[in-house]
């Protein structure tokens, strides 16, 4: 990692912790992919204090069962003991991204075309931070959406996080 006197991180130089995610992402992307899956997020953190946590969000079309996830673990965790990336404890968790899924790759907003997301940008965009609407894709690296009866679109640069999100005004209603 690269520091200019002041002690801050130069553009380009990367952190232990950055190194480690990647390298992580290298080793387990292709095994859970070998399962049929898709790895949605890799997450890792290390308290002051305690065992570190790596959670693994896999899914695949049509959902993901408790015993797919299962045999990940153990397959993910064979492989993390034989190459010891991570030092010293940790706890490894693998689960479902869940119903309110977070959208991170430019396919996640192609793939979740006319479902509810909820977006929230960096910065206020026409007024607002959080924008819910029905996604209606990519375009030029612009996420659009149509919110009640009119459209917006906001380049990918300004989207702090955006995720699924769940209609509870139209769940369980027929038509």
């Amino acid at each position: 990692m690269k520091k200019t006197e002041t002690g801050q991180v130069l553009p380009g130089a990367t952190t232990p912790k950055a190194a480690i995610i990647s390298r992580l992402e290298e080793l387990i992307q292709p095994l859970v992919e070998s399962q049929g899956a898709e790895l949605v997020d890799l997450q890792y953190g290390r308290p002051r204090r305690g065992r570190g946590i790596l959670r693994l969000f896999v899914d695949r079309p049509g959902g993901i069962s408790i015993e797919e996830l299962t045999r990940i673990n153990r397959m993910v965790g064979g492989l993390l003991e034989v190459h010891d990336i991570i030092p010293g404890a940790y706890t490894l968790e693998v689960s479902s991204p869940g119903l309110t899924r977070a959208l991170k790759k430019p396919e996640d907003y192609q793939r979740y075309v006319g479902r509810l997301v909820r977006v929230t940008t960096r910065t206020p965009w026409e007024g607002r931070q959080v924008h819910c609407g029905i996604l209606q894709g990519l375009k030029d690296d612009q996420v659009c959406l149509k919110v009640g009866e009119s459209g917006l679109c906001i380049p990918l640069s300004e989207i702090a996080r955006a995720r699924l999100d769940i209609d509870l005004k139209n769940t369980g209603k027929e038509g």
